[in-house]
């Protein structure tokens, strides 16, 4: 099955064209990423994925539907893709203990066993049940990624965007959170859409990847390629 589905995307703010013709697919459980250095585009086409940024033209289907430009993600759409940001603490609001933060999206769906689930969701992640008390500020960066980590999977989505989901971790706790984040999906059995500038990383994560520069797709990497290093070239 096809997750994702982008033909002819284009995005635009003012006179600057931040992504132009971009088109690919990602297929259900693999792990397709997006490289390329800052500014090139593949974050706000993540966002567009992820219904934040509504303004586009072009064609988008996510899970064989549809994705009309301006239109918030209801219903379904909006439980099953989620995203997880590049900076953990500024993800997480830092007046609200982890558990409010946690509670407030199963509370948002009409979900039951709210506590259960939490204390469930910080446990996939590696963290105690009793950091449900806790604060951001009382966390690690580390451990807030794993927050963060653990919001995004509460609602059980199948498409998991990530945005430079380690680049603001010191290199020690980045392995760590890279393979529980291959864990969880392989557990879980979800889609990966990864943004990344870090070679390292794409090689390790991915089935696939593609080149993004000037706020086009360049070129697409397949798994060999990507063991071979090709996409440290580009």
């Amino acid at each position: 099955m096809t997750i994702v589905n982008v033909e002819a995307l284009q995005v635009r703010f003012a006179d600057k064209v931040a992504v132009r013709d971009a088109a690919f697919r990602v297929e259900a459980g693999e792990t397709f990423s997006l490289i390329g250095a800052s500014g090139c585009g593949k974050s706000t086409l993540l966002r567009v994925l992820a219904g934040l940024q509504r303004e586009w033209q072009g064609q988008v289907s996510l899970f064989d539907s549809p994705v009309r430009p301006g239109a918030r993600f209801q219903g379904m759409l909006r439980r099953n893709v989620q995203m997880v940001f590049q900076d953990p603490y500024a993800s997480l609001h830092p007046n609200h203990t982890l558990y409010r933060t946690l509670a407030e999206p199963l509370k948002i769906h009409g979900e039951t066993d709210i506590k259960h689930r939490v204390t469930t969701a910080l446990t996939d992640v590696g963290l105690p049940a009793d950091a449900l008390l806790r604060y951001p500020h009382q966390l690690s960066g580390g451990q807030r990624q794993r927050v963060a980590i653990a919001r995004a999977l509460l609602l059980r989505p199948k498409l998991l965007l990530l945005d430079e989901p380690t680049s603001a971790l010191d290199m020690s706790v980045q392995a760590e959170i890279l393979n529980l984040l291959n864990r969880l999906k392989t557990e879980h059995g979800m889609t990966y859409l990864l943004v990344s500038h870090d070679a390292d990383v794409i090689a390790h994560m991915s089935d696939r990847a593609a080149f993004m520069a000037d706020g086009a797709i360049q070129h697409v990497f397949d798994r060999p390629a990507l063991a071979r290093g090709e996409h440290r070239m580009g």
